[in-house]
């Protein structure tokens, strides 16, 4: 290998060390701008300023939604990371009563399935989908309670295991085996895939789970609820935006 060779490779290495250190001591427009714009959640504001681990969850989470899908999609993570990460820790009753809240919601929603399929996969309403009125503000309300409940306890020391996938996937087919009403096998596809899921088949699995759900003991209730909620971490919220601005409900798109 020639010496002109080397030296091209050498500053080439050089460069691009010098980018991911970059990277790393020098803030991004997003990150600078970060603490200013959650304001306008103060709730969420406050929390990040008591505990900068979650301040920086947050801020990873939605910026790494904002490349992908803009601010729509940043606050949709927001609210996907805030329920997956502090309302776990609410107690029981905080937890069963956002069980209660969403089954009277997605009965609301049964007729309209697209606009179900957005509710259960990007997170919670959108201001523009108001087709579930009074429900989704009494689901709005039972959420803030659990996320206030829950960082309390969180900050007092409680812990909570996170589940492992083998738990996720025993929650999921006890769930679609009952004790009310068990799934079709066409409501159990439609739910594996996910966002590519018939929106009527997936609504319809979401609305017998909920009601097996609600029909459990409060103490195993709120654990299969964990569990549940601890999932919706895996959600992208880009990606599910993406497709239901494609199916044009009625959301503000990106």
């Amino acid at each position: 290998m020639n010496k002109r060779l080397i030296f091209l490779i050498s500053c080439v290495v050089c460069l691009a060390a010098w980018a991911g250190y970059e990277r790393l001591v020098r803030p991004t427009a997003f990150e600078r701008t970060f603490d200013d714009n959650l304001q306008g959640y103060p709730f969420a504001a406050s929390m990040a300023a008591q505990d900068p681990s979650l301040r920086d969850m947050l801020l990873y989470r939605t910026e790494a939604a904002f490349n992908k899908g803009g601010w729509i999609a940043a606050n949709k993570a927001l609210d996907i990371a805030l329920g997956s990460e502090i309302e776990v820790y609410a107690d029981d009753e905080h937890i069963n009563a956002i069980t209660r809240a969403e089954a009277a919601l997605l009965r609301d929603l049964e007729h309209k399935p697209l606009a179900c399929r957005a509710f259960l996969y990007a997170g919670g309403m959108a201001d523009e989908l108001l087709q579930a009125k009074p429900d989704d503000t009494i689901l709005r309300f039972a959420h803030r309670a659990a996320l206030r409940n829950g960082f309390d306890r969180r900050m007092s020391g409680i812990r909570w295991s996170r589940p492992d996938y083998d738990e996720l996937v025993d929650v999921l087919r006890d769930l679609a085996r009952g004790p009310v009403v068990p799934l079709t096998v066409a409501e159990i596809k439609a739910r594996a895939n996910y966002i590519d899921g018939d929106p009527g088949l997936v609504c319809s699995a979401a609305i017998k789970e909920t009601g097996n759900l609600t029909a459990l003991g409060d103490a195993e209730a709120a654990r299969v609820k964990r569990i549940l909620m601890a999932n919706t971490a895996r959600i992208d919220a880009a990606k599910v935006l993406a497709k239901v601005c494609v199916d044009d409900i009625g959301w503000s798109c990106p």
